[in-house]
């Protein structure tokens, strides 16, 4: 064999070497991380809105800040923090009932379950009062509340939309990958129902991308290439994350009726990788999480942003101050 011919085969060699290498790279970023991020530690409060300046309620959200991820409460305008749950197991995407009694929440199935891994979590109701746990849903995810508070709706075994009755436990699937214009096997990240428009918002993946407006016969609209799309209270707009910011991501409404977006929010300061918008029940606040370029939502540093709606992004007003994961807040306000 020539020279010239071994030099080749070398090259093609390395050549599919690195392809392969590539490949599985990208397949390890798509798991997500393997282990449990680094707890973190406090940091200095430089510059605290003053407790005058917040209004009256309660934020939750998810931060491994204790160890794992558990499900934290501030309370407002004090800002004091308290644990609502202590599992070993993680928890997140906490949502609050509409009358502010109850959290609804995904607890993983074993210690340490990535957020990309969408299938390993089950559905905990909180009573805030009592402080009592209940299974809602085995093998759910992203748990969002019905404008009466009376259902739940999740994400099953990732492929699949499903609600949830309170008071009897009742569970039925909606909607399943593989009607209508969703492809089969495409997962449906963080659905939520209008019973207003009988239409879901979404994120589709895993063999199609998007965010869209899907019925439950499987017609869809397709909106954009963002994520975490959500209904305001009345069904009479929505809000996303998607690109264009000064790091990358911006918020946008999304006008169903003009099927027009504009761009909503983009913090000016140096925490700009925005994620997990959620309006107060009142939609005068929104409550987010930004970080300084970190993306993974599960162990990044995200900061808890508080913005009262309509006012300058320069205004919005930093919670937490922790060099831990703190990520999907929601936001309950009594005044």
């Amino acid at each position: 064999m020539s020279k010239k011919r071994i030099i080749l085969i070398v090259i093609t060699g390395m050549a599919v070497i690195a392809v392969a290498i590539a490949a599985y790279l990208r397949w390890q970023l798509k798991q997500g991380r393997q282990t449990p991020p680094p707890a973190g530690v406090s940091v200095l409060i430089e510059k605290v809105a003053l407790a005058s300046e917040l209004p009256q309620g309660f934020i939750v959200w998810s931060s491994n800040r204790s160890g794992n991820h558990d499900i934290l409460k501030m309370k407002l305008p004090e800002r004091e923090i308290t644990s609502l749950t202590n599992h070993p197991n993680a928890e997140y995407f906490p949502r609050i009932s509409p009358d502010g009694r109850y959290v609804v929440f995904a607890r993983a199935q074993k210690q340490w379950v990535p957020h990309r891994n969408m299938a390993l979590w089950d559905i905990i109701l909180l009573d805030l009062e009592s402080g009592e746990e209940r299974l809602l849903a085995k093998n759910g995810n992203t748990p969002t509340w019905s404008t009466d508070g009376s259902k739940v709706y999740y994400q099953r075994k990732v492929t699949a939309f499903a609600e949830v009755d309170i008071k009897t436990g009742r569970e039925q699937i909606l909607f399943a990958s593989g009607k209508g214009d969703v492809k089969k096997s495409v997962a449906l990240q963080t659905p939520g129902y209008s019973t207003k428009t009988n239409k879901m918002a979404v994120t589709l993946r895993h063999g199609q991308r998007m965010i869209a407006l899907l019925d439950l016969n499987g017609k869809l609209k397709e909106i954009s290439d963002g994520c975490q799309l959500t209904w305001s209270k009345n069904s009479d707009f929505l809000y996303y994350v998607d690109h264009g910011g000064k790091m990358k991501n911006a918020f946008y409404l999304y006008d169903p009726e003009t099927e027009k977006s504009t761009k909503w929010l983009d913090l000016p300061g140096e925490y700009s990788h925005e994620y997990f918008p959620k309006l107060s029940n009142d939609e005068k606040y929104l409550v987010l999480g930004a970080s300084k370029g970190g993306h993974e939502h599960d162990s990044a540093d995200y900061e808890i942003f508080l913005w009262q709606v309509g006012t300058a992004a320069d205004t919005a007003m930093r919670l937490t101050f922790h060099t831990g994961n703190d990520n999907w807040p929601d936001i309950y306000l009594t005044k």
